[in-house]
């Protein structure tokens, strides 16, 4: 029998099996350098953390704007811009009503007796009284649309500052007489004492959701002086 020779044969085997190894390597090389590819872009869109850390940052240091609600003025509400001359206007009233100091000279009402106190709607004047005799009055400013109670009351109870969420406004010193109805100062915001000055300009016209608004002296010298059941009419 003659031997048929083997070398070719183990030399294909060998070919093959090295073209295997080949191609296997070219496709896990392949594979590497697209997983490399796919790593860089994903890095690339991924947020450097200094840049969200400086994002976060002026995110909170972003102040936040509070809008104060405003009392209806005259009924009217909102729809259009003050002009500059109407602002100016504005500023000059806020300049001529002395919405601070006091009316006029403020009596010693222990030195009196039989107190009341008198509402005036028309002429926008609060007038305290002794046996019927006018001794001080002070300019004023009750409910626009008529909102302040109409009739014959009397003082009750009192305190320095209340501050109304709802309407964004509070006051000083005030004294009620009715109710939910007061006299107090001109307007505050939440604190004691923060006066707002466009709502001291309207002092003399109506401009409260009812209750009598007077300057901030007034308003405390009321406080201190008109006693607990004092008779207040208004009309």
């Amino acid at each position: 029998m003659v031997r048929l020779p083997t070398l070719n044969v183990n030399w294909s085997h060998d070919r093959v099996y090295a073209i295997r190894r080949g191609v296997v390597a070219c496709c896990i090389l392949f594979c590497l350098i697209g997983a490399g590819v796919e790593t860089a872009a994903a890095q690339r869109s991924w947020p450097r953390a200094d840049t969200a850390s400086a994002a976060a940052t002026a995110a909170a240091n972003e102040p936040t704007a509070v809008t104060r609600k405003q009392v209806p003025d005259s009924g009217k509400q909102g729809g259009s811009r003050k002009t500059q001359n109407t602002q100016n206007g504005d500023d000059k009233a806020a300049q001529s009503v002395d919405w601070k100091g006091p009316t006029g000279k403020q009596p010693d009402l222990s030195q009196y007796s039989d107190l009341s106190v008198e509402v005036s709607l028309a002429k926008q004047r609060v007038y305290v009284k002794s046996g019927g005799q006018t001794i001080y009055t002070m300019i004023a400013s009750t409910g626009v649309d008529d909102a302040t109670p109409h009739g014959s009351y009397t003082i009750d109870t009192r305190g320095e500052h209340f501050y109304n969420a709802e309407e964004g406004m509070g006051a000083d010193y005030w004294v009620q007489f009715y109710g939910s109805y007061l006299f107090h100062s001109v307007p505050t915001g939440e604190a004691f004492g923060d006066y707002l000055p466009e709502e001291g300009a309207k002092l003399g016209q109506p401009a409260s959701h009812g209750c009598v608004r007077l300057t901030v002296a007034d308003a405390q010298w009321f406080y201190d002086q008109v006693p607990d059941g004092t008779l207040v009419t208004i009309a």
